[in-house]
């Protein structure tokens, strides 16, 4: 980091030369008003010399060439020397007044070179920070820039902040047992929360900083604070006010770079977790069609053979086969139709969440020919992206298990804001079930789809309450809570495009 003090400085292209040797004394005052000076001494002499002739010529007779020596030699020797004295003056406000303009000049120079340096710094810090590919490599850059304004610190350490606590990213100069002791003097200050602004911190019992000193530079992000830089000083540090902007503008540099590390983390994570989705979906699809479809095909393929023997033994047998296999395959073209419904993306940016969930059962509930009522409207703009695809697969799940199992004509979904968290309510009038009764040997049932919503909500802290018995129909109440899922302060506001693509995707 160059030199940030004012003073002299090595020559540059845009200042050859910051500190000129002083100018030669000059006499040009005295030089513009040679002609008037002259003029008036002549004038004066001459002015002398006919008064003499007027007045004194009769009078002085043999004496008037030591008169005229005593009288003209005094009257120019005092022409002279008030000359002299007016011009020494004029030459001593010239000087001083270029004297003044050098000064201001080295001055301005100084401040030039302040700000050069400066925005060096700052250039310097944005293309690290550019070319950083990780929060690894933005961490050790934290450190490295902050302290270039503070060169005597012994120790910094970098806090970044987390819902959960301030959590100790990185350290230099000392180990974290050493940087702890060296805290201690300032605990109080640093954990009663951030300072948008680098302060500097001095102990309790020594305001004047003689023992140490603290120097804590915020990195935000906007109007947001993602953590701060402690360096840690052996005694108070005097930083001018374009150092401490300089401090402050360096901390947002580093502050977005951070939040933009995280986002581009959390996008990987969706990406991620939306291969993980996709694959998951196509397993649950593959399996609902061997276990169903293809199952229920292959055993009517092996009584195709005993049917062929009925054709002349037992018509009426083979009658009744045909009657029965004919409502089997109207079960199974509905079991098909619900998995082609399935893998329909479901698109939310035209009509927003809640305007896309509706669309989304009135049109499931149109395929299985119900009588549907949805209302989500208690859902509003709270949901992050993620909750929101939770709850489109929670419905999903629900609606799926009903046509299934529930033969029910009539369906509703309605959500709430309940102990801090969203209640989804989905209700059907079907034929119901004993949820005390456990599943059964091969898995299959309504059972089994409320542990896969179970498995789906644990992670979460989510619960899952199902109402039902035989002939009455289900209730089913899910309920997550919204911190569970709430964006962390440190986030920036505005949702991720990769998470509305997931569940268009989905």
């Amino acid at each position: 980091m160059p030199d940030l003090s004012p003073g002299p400085t090595s020559p540059s292209p845009t200042n050859p030369d910051p500190t000129p040797s002083p100018p030669l004394r000059s006499w040009q005052p005295l030089l513009r008003s040679r002609w008037w000076l002259g003029g008036g001494i002549g004038l004066i002499f001459a002015l002398g010399q006919a008064l003499e002739e007027m007045l004194l010529k009769r009078y002085l007779g043999a004496a008037q060439l030591p008169f005229d020596v005593a009288l003209w030699g005094t009257m120019g020797g005092v022409v002279v020397w008030l000359s002299l004295t007016w011009a020494s003056r004029q030459e001593a406000r010239h000087q001083s007044e270029l004297e003044a303009a050098l000064r201001r000049q080295q001055l301005l120079n100084g401040q030039l070179q302040r700000t050069n340096a400066q925005l060096a710094l700052l250039s310097e810090v944005n293309h690290r920070l550019a070319a950083s590919a990780s929060l690894d490599e933005i961490a050790a850059a934290s450190l490295e820039y902050p302290l270039r304004l503070a060169p005597t610190a012994t120790a910094a350490a970098l806090w970044l902040a987390d819902p959960s606590g301030d959590v100790l990213a990185r350290t230099t100069g000392h180990p974290p047992a050493r940087l702890q002791t060296l805290r201690a003097p300032y605990a109080a200050p640093l954990t009663t929360g951030y300072d948008p602004l680098p302060v500097l911190l001095t102990p309790v019992n020594d305001p004047d900083g003689l023992s140490g000193a603290c120097l804590v530079c915020p990195l935000t992000y906007g109007s947001l604070i993602v953590g701060r830089v402690e360096m840690f000083l052996p005694r108070r540090l005097t930083l001018a006010a374009d150092e401490l902007g300089l401090l402050q503008t360096i901390g947002g540099e580093i502050g977005e770079a951070i939040a933009g590390a995280r986002r581009r983390g959390r996008e990987e994570r969706s990406i991620y977790e939306l291969e993980q989705a996709i694959a998951e979906e196509r397993a649950r699809i593959a399996r609902d069609i061997h276990d169903g479809l293809a199952q229920t095909l292959a055993f009517r393929r092996m009584r195709i053979d005993l049917w062929l023997d009925w054709l002349a033994q037992d018509p009426a047998r083979l009658r009744a086969e045909l009657v029965e296999f004919k409502q089997l395959l109207r079960e199974q073209i509905a079991e098909l139709r619900r998995a082609i419904f399935a893998l329909r993306p479901v698109t939310f940016d035209e009509l927003g969440f809640v305007g896309g969930m509706h669309r989304y059962i009135h049109e499931f509930g149109l395929q299985q020919n119900w009588r549907v009522t949805a209302d989500l409207s208690p859902i509003g703009p709270l949901l992050s992206p993620t909750l929101e695809a939770i709850c489109y697969r929670m419905v999903q799940e629900a609606l799926t298990n009903a046509a299934k199992h529930a033969q029910a004509d009539t369906v509703s979904v309605h959500s709430a804001v309940v102990d801090g968290g969203l209640q989804l309510v989905i209700q059907d009038n079907g034929r119901g079930f004993d949820p005390g009764r456990e599943e059964e040997a091969d898995g299959e049932g309504p059972r089994l789809g409320l542990r896969q919503m179970r498995e789906r909500l644990a992670p979460l802290h989510g619960r899952l309450t199902v109402f039902s018995s035989p002939d009455a129909g289900t209730e089913l109440r899910i309920w997550i809570p919204l911190d569970a899922v709430r964006p962390s302060p440190l986030q920036p506001p505005a949702h991720l495009p990769l998470s509305r693509e997931e569940q268009s995707t989905l």
